[in-house]
Parts: C-alpha cells; sequence; structure tokens
C-alpha cells in the first residue's frame, strides 16, 4: 500500500491489516468491509487515528461510491473469495478517477501443472473449508481481461504457506484516461443494436 495517493479506498479491508502501512500521501481514507463482526474490529482500530479515515459498510461487487471518486483503490486476498471477481474489477474501475490507481496483492493458481491439476481436485472441499476461496482461480488472467491497465506485476510466494495458497501476486494497475469513454460507447451500442437494428423498427418505435 505504500504506492497510494490521494483519496483511497480499500475494499475487504478485514480488521484492517495494512491501515498502518499507509503512507502520508494518502488525502484521505475509506475503508470498506461487508462483515459485521470485522466491521466492529476495524470501527475500534481506527476510533482513535488522527487521520482522515472513514469505515464503510459495502459489498465489494456494489460499491456504495459515485463515479470517479478515488485516485487509489487498494485490495489484498478478495478475488480469490469473491462470487464474481470479474464484476469486482468492474467496480473497482468505475469507482477510479481516470489516471487512477488499483493495489492488488492475490493468491493464485499455481503454475505448476501437477499443483494446478491438485487445486482442481481439492476445491470444492477446499470452498467450504476455506471460507470461499477459490484456490484455483487463474486471477492474473481475469485481471488482464477487466477494463483495468496493469502496468506491475510481481510473482513470488507466501512464506510458510501450504502449496494450494503459496503462490501470490502483487502488482499495481490504472484506469484508462478513455475507460468511461469507451463504457459509455458500449452502452450507446448496445442500445443501438435492441432498437432500430433489431429488424423490428416498426414494433421498436
Amino acid at each position: 500500500v505504500s504506492q497510494a495517493s490521494g483519496r483511497t479506498l480499500e475494499i475487504a479491508t478485514g480488521t484492517g491489516l495494512n491501515f498502518p502501512h499507509y503512507p502520508s500521501a494518502v488525502t484521505e481514507l475509506v475503508l470498506s468491509e461487508f462483515y459485521p463482526p470485522m466491521l466492529e474490529v476495524l470501527q475500534r482500530k481506527v476510533a482513535n487515528s488522527v487521520h482522515d479515515i472513514s469505515v464503510v459498510k459495502a459489498d465489494a461487487e456494489n460499491l456504495p461510491f459515485p463515479d470517479s471518486s478515488f485516485d487509489t483503490v487498494v485490495a489484498t486476498m478478495i478475488l480469490c473469495s469473491t462470487p464474481k471477481p470479474s464484476r469486482v474489477l468492474q467496480e473497482i474501475n468505475r469507482v477510479l478517477r481516470p489516471g487512477g490507481t488499483y493495489l492488488f496483492l492475490e493468491h493464485i493458481r499455481n503454475p505448476d501443472p501437477k499443483i494446478a491439476q491438485f487445486q482442481d481436485r481439492i476445491q470444492p472441499g477446499w470452498y467450504l473449508f476455506g471460507n470461499g476461496c477459490h484456490c484455483n482461480r487463474d486471477t492474473i488472467k481475469t485481471i488482464s481481461q477487466s477494463p483495468l491497465v496493469i502496468d506491475e506485476l510481481n510473482h513470488g510466494k507466501i512464506p510458510k504457506a501450504w502449496s494450494i495458497l503459496e503462490y501470490m501476486i502483487t502488482g499495481r494497475a490504472h484506469k484508462s484516461e478513455k475507460s468511461n469513454d469507451l463504457a459509455y460507447s458500449a452502452t450507446e451500442l448496445v442500445g443501438k443494436a435492441s432498437s432500430s437494428d433489431c429488424g423490428c423498427s416498426s414494433q421498436c418505435s
């Protein structure tokens, strides 16, 4: 989180392990979390902070913030467990200002084919044991296919973790300056396809 700056949002903050590590370049920090027990811990942790920090209950797939309202979005260990990781990335892109930064840390599908096959085999049981975690997700591919543009991608291993969880990535991506324009154009095209170009202009007019 050392690269965060400006108005910053952290999603799925949990109990706030990242909270002490934000730099002075962060002018306002919004910590969002969905689960009430974690929210309570988080609120107690930031209660006496001298910094501009707010805690918000929020689902990462439906963030309650306006478009283009943050300079930085931070997310750690969320894309493995959220039901719709692509939706989360779309929401991150939506709330980022054009050129804004997305900082991430995720454990991912192991590049070793044998371990990856093992991840596939145990996934149904691991989902229950790991509180909704998908240890076999190809998160690099998911981020690459999102509207966000990857600027930096680092590979590593979580120390002393099981082989199904040890492989991780950290990185930085940004929202394209034209992202909103592209989204608008796509919506406009869909609208045209569903009306004047649908082949039933007499009924759609």
